[in-house]
C-alpha cells in the first residue's frame, strides 16, 4: 500500500502593525485659513496707508517758490514766482501763501534767492538797505565801548572817537558821527558784538577808518529827538 504525502502549504504571515499616519488632508484647511487671514491683514494695511496718504495730500497748502533765481536788490516779477503744493507741516520756514502773489510782485529781494527755494516773508523787502546816499558800516565793540542796554534796529546812535589807551581826555569835543543801528550780532567766544550802522555815504569812509583803530565808543540817543 502506497502512502501519498501532501506537502503543507505555507500560511501567509500576518502583517506587522504600524503606527497610524495622520492624513495630510486634515492639515490643509488650517494652513489655507492662515494664509487667507494674512492676505486680508496685508490688504487692510495697504488700504490704511492709502487713506493716510490721501489725507496728507488733502491737507497740502499752496505756497510761493522761486521759478527763476533773483539777485539781492532786484525787483521780483510775477514771472519769477511759481505756486507749489506743500504738505501741511512739511517745513518750519513759514513760506508765503500763494494768495499773496500780487502783493509780492514788485517788491525787492532782501537776499539772493535761488530757483526752487521757498519764498518767506524775510526774503522780500519794500526798500533796499541801505537806500540811496546811505552806507552801512560794521563796528566791533567791547562792553566798555557801548551802553549796557539792548541795542535794536532803528536806534539812533553816535559813534564817538576816543583817545588812545591811558591817554588824556580830549580838550575839545571829540569827533562824532550820527548813525542808525541796523543789526547787532555777538562774536562767538567773547563779549564783543558787531554793530552794523547806517550813515551818510559821505561819512562812511571816515567812520570805517576810525572803527578799525578800535578807538570809538557808541552813544545811544533818544528816539524822541
Amino acid at each position: 500500500m502506497t502512502t501519498t504525502t501532501t506537502p503543507a502549504r505555507n500560511t501567509p504571515a500576518a502583517p506587522l502593525a504600524t503606527a497610524p499616519v495622520p492624513a495630510r488632508s486634515a492639515l490643509k484647511p488650517r494652513r489655507r485659513r492662515g494664509l487667507t487671514a494674512l492676505g486680508v491683514a496685508l490688504i487692510a494695511v495697504g488700504a490704511l496707508a492709502a487713506v493716510m496718504l490721501v489725507g496728507r495730500l488733502s491737507d497740502s497748502v499752496q505756497v510761493l517758490a522761486l521759478a527763476s533765481p533773483v539777485s539781492r536788490g532786484d525787483v521780483i516779477e510775477a514771472s519769477d514766482l511759481a505756486v507749489v503744493d506743500l504738505p501741511a507741516g512739511a517745513t518750519t520756514l513759514q513760506p508765503v501763501d500763494a494768495a499773496q502773489l500780487d502783493d509780492i510782485a514788485g517788491q525787492r529781494a532782501a537776499t539772493d534767492l535761488p530757483a526752487g527755494s521757498l519764498l518767506t516773508p524775510s526774503s522780500v523787502t519794500a526798500e533796499l538797505t541801505p537806500p540811496a546816499e546811505r552806507s552801512v558800516v560794521g563796528i566791533a565793540l567791547t562792553p566798555s565801548q557801548r551802553p549796557n542796554l539792548d541795542l535794536r534796529s532803528g536806534d539812533q546812535v553816535r559813534v564817538v572817537e576816543t583817545p588812545v589807551s591811558q591817554g588824556d581826555p580830549p580838550v575839545e569835543t571829540p569827533a562824532a558821527i550820527a548813525a542808525t543801528v541796523i543789526s547787532v550780532s555777538a562774536v562767538e567766544g567773547g563779549d564783543t558784538v558787531i554793530v552794523n550802522v547806517e550813515v551818510d555815504t559821505s561819512d562812511a569812509a571816515d567812520l570805517a577808518a576810525r572803527a578799525a583803530t578800535g578807538r570809538v565808543a557808541l552813544v545811544l540817543d533818544s528816539l524822541e529827538g
